[in-house]
């Protein structure tokens, strides 16, 4: 769920200011090279990019909430958090993104699950599994 929300907010972007994992952003640059060969349309940008290795990672999206992996649970409900990085967390995002590029995201309709982000069930599910 959380990996395929922030595929979502990373493919309706049209700026990011990336701060963090230098493999996160190794792994999200490969899919959207691989996403724009089926969608042409994708068009993201990185306005900034900081690498560093501190085990926190922040993506700030130009007209969309933000997101946050790694470090503990933000306050703010708006922004995405999807716990602490994993080597398969990083793959999901990663095949996400290809995957609703592929099937026309953004722009489609009714190609993806048009079901309304909630933040808080999802950091429960987070929450849940660190236990």
């Amino acid at each position: 769920m959380g990996p395929r929300e922030l595929a979502k907010r990373i493919l309706r972007s049209r700026g990011i200011i990336y701060n963090g994992s230098p493999a996160v952003i190794r792994e999200i640059r490969r899919s959207l090279l691989t996403a724009t060969d089926s969608n042409p349309k994708i068009n993201v940008v990185f306005e900034s990019v900081l690498e560093n290795d501190s085990g926190l990672t922040v993506l700030k999206f130009m007209g969309a909430e933000g997101a946050i992996i790694g470090g503990s649970e933000p306050p703010d409900m708006d922004t995405l958090w999807l716990g602490q990085e994993t080597r398969d967390l990083t793959q999901e995002i990663s095949t996400s993104i290809v995957e609703l590029a592929t099937a026309g995201y953004p722009g489609c309709s009714g190609c993806v699950d048009d079901v309304d982000w909630s933040e808080s069930l999802w950091r429960d599910m987070v929450l849940k599994g660190r236990e």
